[in-house]
């Protein structure tokens, strides 16, 4: 089931995520949901006390990627 919303958005925000469902070959509905989504992840493995590591594919290296999510009350 699908649900409306309106949300009020800067124009840069607006134009990223245009961007990115161009480049997804998207609707921009479809691509805010993935990024939504992908985000709603993000946020519980952070809260499980996992860490988020980006490998570098030339020398394998990670970097750990620090997010600014509160801790629950």
């Amino acid at each position: 089931m699908s649900v409306k919303v309106t949300v009020n958005l800067p124009e840069a925000t607006v134009n990223a995520i245009k961007s990115i469902a161009d480049e997804r070959g998207t609707t921009v509905t479809e691509a805010l949901r993935q990024v939504i989504d992908g985000q709603h992840f993000l946020q519980q493995e952070i809260q499980q006390g996992n860490n988020v590591l980006i490998q570098n594919p030339s020398d394998k290296s990670f970097r750990q990627v620090i997010f600014n999510i509160p801790p629950r009350s």
